[in-house]
């Protein structure tokens, strides 16, 4: 069901009104380039936020109870694969004007719409006036997890009628049904009328306890529940509060089935405005002993705070991440473009996690919630250099998931670890059945994960770190390679037969140019980060390193996707044996790998958005800005969708929120437009920096490199990495 190729197509233009942005300036309230925003109630997709931990997609009236998902909780249903669970919903919101429940209508009910979501606090706002036969009401809800209390979500409804009456206000924890479920884990084959939504249907979260009760300072609701076969219990405490001047106020609170619920009914006053609020702690048993009791304490001390001081920690929390900042003058566009793609990447991960990111991130059950490659090689790269604390959980997750590496090989006949295709959680094998090929084939992973721990030693400088998280995956993956791989009897080459190739539709096929370019690069890394503790090198390592083959055409000084691959598949994946694997080869065989993507990519119109993000770096390195130009918009102007900038896969699906794309995207501009590449003593120039005509000017403000903070920027007097002075 997944293809990866690096071809795409023409799309349209997004329309985003010019916003001015001085270089190296700090957010201010004023930035607009920092605002998502649609005065359309028909708007879609819908936007997620998040803090990494819990994600929640908002509702176009911000009342309905909406998908969330809790990083880490997965459920295991018999005959189906693990998913990524749906939290009860923790958001719903019921009103009543004393007419009529507020209601998405194709009608004029809703008018003076407004939607924003704030990238620098990390909040979704919605406001409206409703109405019907001839009552209105004014409405305004805000919602976000915070980041500085990472259990912590927070609702607030401020409603304002305009004729006296009898008001209701109801706020409801509440399960799921059931999904309508797939024999995933044995179906040999995926039927061609499939769409996402089929099969990607969310995990389920079974309710086995609920209460609503009475508190002199509002109503406390609560619910525990369990995902589908596995022993984690989730537990989920809020307190609801209102003003408690209401007018003959009457409190029902009802208990039962999927629901625990409050009702607050009473009479209203016209043109004022009554303020709800709803605070909830989401705590799982992997948090702690006793989930229910924590989340109640938590609570609590949330409760004694306040909306506003919670509100503000929130804020602040977001304000240290924007510290790190990826600043382009000139194109207004590219700038809310880059700062959104961050956003979604920051909203999906945290650090202290130990979990990688799923392709849709925290927005949907999108791929089950299974962590791909995508994770180490696409969003990784970002991170690493943006926020490296988040970007240690994703190579932690590796780390700890090690020992289910090692018994996917032994299972499967090899040595060492084997990275499964798909993982859950715990870091096993969860492709499904139909796909059974990638599980046993598509091997690439295995390279792809140990890379990630290198560019993290790379980036950082931590031997302590390499030396007990690093290198345990990194050797362990190499020794992967020398039992799967065959030399001949010669000596001569080596080779790996019968795998999926990063373009999966070619199945099967032997001495895959990416596979073996990474599993060399796994190899080559084992050595080198044995050498630098001082550990002993297996001669193995270097001896099929240096003659596992590559199927290179010396005439044409291009790579083959395989050995034996037709003309028809040139340039399908041998872009990326350039970036980010860093096959040594002329800028004459550089040029030929990206000019058949290029072309292809005219012939064949829209593909995937993996591929296509990368190509950028390969026209900066080679100094073509004509080419840049050219390939930039196709990066992502076609898979934009809604005025929320919601990543699709495919510039023709609706397979949202693909935050894989995001990671891909920003590393264009973070390791193509500067030059700058990882290498052993850190962050180096390696060829000249390059910006697209469109932007006068790029600063990736406060990354990290080496424990040390630096601006980079470059523009038209060249490219300058400065140290940041620590603010006061």
């Amino acid at each position: 069901m997944r293809v990866v190729a690096v071809a795409l197509g023409v799309s349209c233009m997004l329309n985003f009104p010019p916003v001015p942005l001085g270089a190296q300036q700090r957010p201010t309230p004023s930035d607009s380039s920092f605002l998502l925003t649609t005065s359309d109630p028909g708007r879609s997709p819908s936007p997620f936020i998040g803090n990494g931990r819990i994600g929640v997609v908002i509702d176009a009236l911000g009342i309905g109870g909406t998908e969330s998902y809790k990083a880490g909780l997965y459920e295991e249903a018999p005959g189906d694969v693990p998913r990524i669970a749906r939290m009860p919903a923790w958001n719903s919101v019921a009103i009543f004007d004393g007419d009529a429940w507020v209601t998405p209508s194709t009608d004029s009910s809703v008018r003076a719409y407004r939607q924003i979501v704030d990238m620098r606090s990390g909040t979704a706002q919605t406001t409206y006036d409703w109405g019907r036969n001839g009552r209105r009401l004014s409405v305004r809800l805000e919602s976000f997890v915070s980041r500085a209390a990472q259990h912590l979500a927070v609702k607030r409804v401020d409603v304002t009628p305009q004729q006296a009456g009898t008001m209701r206000m109801r706020f409801t924890l509440g399960g799921w049904p059931p999904p309508r479920r797939l024999a995933l884990a044995t179906l040999r084959k995926a039927q061609p009328s499939w769409k996402p939504a089929d099969i990607w249907y969310p995990g389920h979260m079974v309710v086995r306890s609920r209460a609503a009760t009475r508190e002199s300072w509002g109503v406390r609701l609560s619910m525990a529940s369990t995902p589908v076969g596995r022993a984690t219990t989730l537990a989920q405490v809020a307190a609801v509060t209102w003003t408690m001047d209401l007018r003959n106020p009457r409190i029902e609170t009802t208990a039962s089935g999927l629901y625990a619920s409050v009702e607050i009914a009473f009479e209203a006053m016209p043109g004022r405005t009554y303020t709800f609020s709803q605070v909830t702690s989401i705590v799982s048993s992997d948090d702690a002993q006793r989930p229910l009791e924590q989340a109640a304490r938590a609570l609590d001390a949330a409760r004694s705070r306040g909306v506003d001081r919670l509100a503000a920690d929130n804020a602040e929390a977001w304000a240290k991440r924007w510290e790190t900042d990826i600043q382009i003058e000139g194109n207004p566009e590219l700038q809310r473009v880059a700062r959104s793609m961050l956003f979604y990447l920051l909203c999906s991960a945290d650090s202290g996690t130990k979990l990688g990111i799923p392709p849709m991130g925290l927005s949907s059950g999108g791929y089950y919630g299974h962590i791909f490659w995508d994770s180490d090689t696409w969003m990784f790269p970002t991170l690493l250099l943006t926020h490296p604390d988040i970007a240690h959980s994703l190579v932690a997750f590796r780390g700890r998931t090690l020992p289910a590496a090692r018994e996917n090989a032994k299972q499967n006949g090899f040595l060492g670890a084997m990275y499964p295709w798909e993982a859950d959680e715990r870091g096993i094998e969860t492709t499904p059945h139909f796909a059974v090929q990638n599980a046993k084939s598509e091997i690439h992973v295995n390279g792809d994960v140990a890379l990630a721990q290198w560019q993290y030693y790379q980036a950082t400088g931590d031997s302590s770190w390499l030396a007990d998280e690093g290198l345990p995956v990194i050797r362990e993956t190499a020794d992967f390679w020398v039992s799967r791989a065959e030399c001949e009897s010669s000596g001569e080459r080596c080779h790996i037969k019968n795998v999926v190739s990063v373009a999966e539709g070619l199945i099967g096929v032997s001495d895959d140019a990416y596979t073996n370019a990474v599993a060399r690069k796994n190899l080559e890394i084992a050595a080198a980060a044995s050498r630098r503790l001082g550990k002993p090198v297996d001669p193995r390592w270097s001896m099929l390193a240096s003659k596992l083959h590559l199927p290179y055409d010396s005439a044409s000084q291009f790579f083959r996707t395989y050995e034996g691959a037709p003309d028809s598949t040139l340039g399908w994946v041998t872009p990326l044996l350039a970036y980010p694997l860093g096959v040594p080869m002329s800028p004459r065989a550089k040029r030929a790998q990206l000019e058949q993507a290029y072309k292809q990519l005219l012939k064949e119109g829209p593909g995937a958005m993996m591929g296509s993000t990368i190509l950028g770096v390969g026209a900066a390195e080679l100094n073509d800005r004509a080419m840049m130009d050219t390939l930039l918009p196709y990066s992502y102007r076609g898979h934009m969708k809604g005025p929320f900038l919601m990543l699709s896969e495919t510039p023709k699906n609706d397979a949202v929120n693909f935050v894989t794309g995001a990671g891909g995207f920003l590393q264009q501009v973070i390791y193509g437009w500067t030059g700058y590449r990882l290498s052993d003593n850190g962050l180096e120039p390696a060829y000249p920096a390059l910006l697209p005509s469109s932007v006068r000017r790029l600063v990736l403000r406060n990354v990290s490199v080496r424990g040390k903070r630096y601006d980079i920027t470059v523009d038209r007097s060249g490219r300058r990495m400065t140290p940041t002075v620590p603010a006061q």
